[in-house]
């Protein structure tokens, strides 16, 4: 009894955007690289994260003030 693996399906599936040649900004940190918001791309995932940190905790006030 063996056990054979399709490598090739799995390699032309999951490649890396800069193994290809095609590096790539994401299109929400090119939009704050274009407004002027930030100056480097490594910065922009942070900023996004906080953006979404801050939601959270914005809807999760208003469901408290408003819910209970």
């Amino acid at each position: 009894m063996s056990v054979e693996f399709e490598s090739d399906q799995f390699q032309n599936q999951y490649r890396s955007r800069t193994v290809l040649g095609q590096p790539q900004v994401p299109s929400m940190a090119s939009w704050l690289i274009k407004k002027g918001i930030i100056k480097e791309e490594s910065k922009a995932g942070g900023i996004l994260i906080g953006l979404v940190v801050f939601n959270f905790v914005a809807t999760a006030i208003l469901i408290y003030y408003f819910v209970f």
